[in-house]
């Protein structure tokens, strides 16, 4: 009795010869990538978007106790959006947590090569900070208990 092949690559029909026509398989990475990733403006994420017209100094508008905030150049805002930076972007002369919003700062706008935005770093406070008499707490005296 001869040898039966088990070999799958047979391009014969089988099962009295209704044959079932398949697609060609494509793999998912190749769909994933192919696909844009749009939300609001292209115009933030493109790797040839001149930096410069951040700016390298503004004030801060919004601070999150998470460890990041959002800068607004003192030319205004660029594609209707501010400035963002993390807690680790801050000049060590002034930590984080001493930062406040309405504080003048200075900064280098950079692209953040993981997600292609706009980012600070080394935020550091215009007026050196931290013995000023006028400084407040950002939050405001509801959210005190």
């Amino acid at each position: 009795m001869p040898r039966r092949s088990d070999s799958r690559s047979d391009s014969r029909p089988r099962g009295g010869g209704r044959g079932r026509s398949r697609s060609p398989r494509r793999s998912k990475r190749d769909d994933s990538r192919s696909r844009g990733r749009g939300r609001g403006s292209r115009s933030a994420g493109r790797p040839g978007e001149a930096l410069s017209e951040w700016g390298t100094s503004g004030v801060i508008v919004d601070l999150k106790g998470s460890g990041f905030g959002f800068i607004r150049p003192d030319t205004g805002k660029v594609n209707d959006k501010d400035l963002y930076f993390h807690c680790t972007a801050v000049n060590k002369a002034c930590p984080f947590d001493e930062l406040r919003v309405n504080d003048e700062v200075t900064y280098e706008a950079i692209r953040d090569d993981r997600k292609g935005h706009p980012t600070a770093k080394n935020v550091t406070l215009k007026n050196g900070g931290g013995g000023s008499s006028k400084r407040r707490s950002s939050r405001s005296d509801s959210r005190r208990r």
